[in-house]
């Protein structure tokens, strides 16, 4: 069972939506071929039991693709949810429902498709046979796969013309913002670190640029800030900026030269010299007056 700090504990599925280097998937399985089943069909459903993975993979930003992208509404059958050994104290099935709910809410502003839920029994039981032939990669020639964040921003903007409002007060689960308060010293490693290059630098280095579009909320940058600087945080949002990626400015910093090691830092006042030359002096000033006695 998953246990990543950032995701809900549930089933091995949450890990493979947030690992930021995709080193965990699961073989075979493709969001075309979902998309493909739902636009073949007129009353198109999702069950588990039909040559699907647990319901519980497909994570708010997958739903929001197949919605968007097929421009149908669907159903998926959360009968079986009831009888799953994993599905204990029903936090499985209600993690599912959660992520539908919320899917059905984004989808509100760019259209009127929307997930259905049927918690009526299934009849149809897949052989394992068929199961395991869904998960063989087809034959046809494969494109190279989407990362499900920008699957998500590909297919809002062609609604984004014909939107009278896209700004956004409501928070979800698929939007990640950050802010750097005034502690930053300028290390660079939040913005080294950052799997998706969501932060950037600008051409002089001075600012720290952030890209909400392009973070998928690994907590890298919040673990790796030595003096916990960078944060997550909710603030109202605009689908363009999402959907185009563009920047904001997190943090500007002043850079001067230290008076005494000569390297550029982040000044914020004071003596022009940088905290590490000033940690220094003061953990080895007793070494500094001897020096000066002696002479």
């Amino acid at each position: 069972m998953c246990t990543c700090r950032h995701l809900q504990p549930i089933t091995p599925a949450p890990c493979i939506g947030g690992c930021p280097s995709d080193a965990l998937s699961l073989f075979g399985f493709e969001i075309d071929k979902v998309l493909e089943n739902i636009a073949k069909n007129e009353n198109p459903s999702l069950t588990c039991k039909e040559n699907l993975p647990c319901l519980a993979a497909f994570g708010v930003d997958d739903w929001v693709s197949l919605l968007l992208e097929s421009q149908k509404t669907f159903t998926c059958k959360l009968s079986p949810c009831a009888n799953c050994e994993i599905n204990k104290d029903v936090h499985i099935s209600s993690v599912i429902e959660k992520r539908l709910d919320e899917a059905n809410s984004i989808v509100e502003a760019f259209g009127a498709y929307r997930i259905l839920k049927d918690f009526l029994g299934v009849e149809k039981t897949a052989s394992r046979r068929a199961f395991f032939n869904k998960f063989i990669p087809s034959t046809k020639e494969a494109t190279q796969e989407q990362k499900s964040l920008e699957r998500v921003k590909k297919a809002i903007k062609p609604y984004l013309p014909d939107m009278t409002q896209t700004k956004v007060v409501t928070p979800f689960s698929l939007i990640h913002q950050k802010v750097i308060d005034q502690s930053c010293t300028n290390c660079k490693e939040c913005v080294q670190f950052c799997p998706t290059r969501a932060l950037s630098y600008n051409g002089d280095g001075t600012k720290i640029l952030f890209q909400m579009g392009k973070c998928i909320g690994c907590g890298i940058c919040e673990d790796i800030c030595k003096p916990k600087a960078v944060k997550s945080t909710f603030a109202p949002f605009d689908w363009v900026d999402f959907a185009y990626d563009r920047a904001k400015v997190l943090i500007e910093h002043d850079l001067q030269v230290c008076l005494t090691c000569k390297c550029a830092f982040s000044y914020k006042g004071g003596e022009k010299v940088c905290e590490r030359c000033a940690t220094f002096e003061k953990e080895h000033a007793e070494m500094f007056t001897l020096a000066s006695e002696i002479s």
